[in-house]
């Protein structure tokens, strides 16, 4: 199970591996930075995933993690959890996201901001993917008031058009229905 100071440590060493100042954290892991009384279900994850959005190569920037700190490596044996280098379009997130992005600096990362999105735009990234995982995070979230399906549902015209519309509505009214079970 991930807590704050798992990402706060997986974040210190992708800072130190590849020399970014800016990092953007995504998926499961973001609720760590931006929520309290986080249910079990949303933390069951060993994973981080980063992207580097000023990096000259992206994927030169995730081998460089998947290489060092990520599933396998000497690292996760050592810890039992791993940073993922992913890319800026691994999440799909609203066109807009950053307006809504924090900062979160010092905490031991030197020189490296790292950028957090809210957490309503990574719910859609999930809405998205539709994984099980997903699903049952977005579940959780929901339940516990951490999401909440009318921002996602605000934020749909400003998504990218990977899948239709109609589609990730009724992703939504799913997700709502799950408030009054």
């Amino acid at each position: 199970m991930m807590n704050r100071q798992k990402v706060l440590h997986i974040l210190r060493a992708i800072a130190t591996i590849s020399g970014e100042s800016k990092l953007v954290l995504v998926g499961s892991a973001t609720v760590l930075m931006r929520a309290r009384n986080i249910p079990a279900e949303m933390l069951n994850t060993n994973e981080i995933d980063v992207f580097a959005p000023e990096s000259k190569d992206e994927e030169m920037f995730a081998d460089l993690i998947e290489g060092s700190i990520g599933r396998g490596s000497h690292f996760d044996r050592t810890f039992n959890y791993f940073g993922d280098g992913v890319s800026s379009k691994t999440a799909t997130m609203p066109h807009d996201w950053k307006d809504r992005a924090v900062v979160i600096g010092e905490h031991g990362i030197a020189n490296t901001e790292v950028i957090v999105p809210d957490l309503n735009d990574i719910a859609l990234a999930k809405l998205v993917a539709w994984r099980e995982k997903d699903r049952v995070w977005l579940e959780a979230g929901v339940r516990a008031l951490i999401l909440k399906p009318s921002s996602m549902r605000e934020r749909l015209d400003r998504m990218p058009e990977v899948i239709p519309r109609a589609e990730l509505e009724r992703r939504v009214t799913q997700l709502e229905a799950r408030l009054i079970d």
